[in-house]
């Protein structure tokens, strides 16, 4: 067994970009697509966003809690790695979406009042936490590469094995996962709260 640190080893071949690490890098950029995309509607009379919705709801506590899952368990990233970063980077995507979706319903609405403010105070705190997810997804992948890298599977790109190869590297990552998961757990229950608010409010005091 060689005693050379696996942040100086060399994979063989050169670099292998069918690595996970690259594809899951790629499929994340890819995620910002939706960020161009403004469904309206799902059907004529039927708004896009109280449905779209329901996907990021359910894949952002997923996400956190397997990141979580995986801080404290790392031998798990090798189990579930791959899938935790997809599923990060699916309601990634579905944050955007539902966030145009939503500008164009407040659009369509024209509400006024407290309503509105509610909409607005909503649409902030849906902006929030899709800088937080981003940043979140971007350091599970990290995550996910530091801990095969650092564990003796480079990739073959130097500069990428040689900081994502470092344990405290590797340690940092996880501490940021942590730290992200939170603020992401917490701002995905304030903007569904805002949410639930703006549509909820006016009918109840009127009832």
């Amino acid at each position: 067994m060689s005693s050379e640190p696996s942040s100086l080893r060399v994979a063989p071949g050169g670099v292998d970009w069918r690595r996970a690490e690259f594809i899951l890098t790629g499929l994340a950029f890819l995620g910002f697509i939706t960020i161009a995309i403004r469904l309206k509607t799902i059907s004529p009379g039927l708004p896009a966003h109280p449905l779209i919705i329901h996907v990021p709801v359910v894949l952002i506590p997923l996400s956190v809690l397997g990141g979580l899952a995986c801080v404290a368990r790392p031998q798990w990233f090798d189990r579930y790695g791959i899938l935790l970063c997809l599923c990060g980077i699916v309601a990634m995507s579905s944050i955007f979406l539902a966030m145009q979706a939503g500008a164009a319903l407040e659009s369509a609405l024209n509400l006024t009042g407290m309503q509105a403010q509610l909409i607005h105070e909503h649409s902030h705190a849906a902006d929030i936490l899709a800088i937080g997810f981003v940043l979140f997804t971007a350091t599970l992948i990290l995550t996910f590469s530091a801990h095969r890298i650092s564990g003796g599977m480079p990739t073959g790109l130097g500069i990428a094995d040689s900081l994502l190869g470092e344990r405290a590297i590797y340690l940092t990552l996880r501490i940021g996962v942590v730290v992200l998961a939170l603020f992401c757990a917490y701002y995905v229950y304030h903007v569904g709260d805002l949410g639930a608010k703006a549509v909820w409010l006016g009918r109840l005091q009127s009832s």
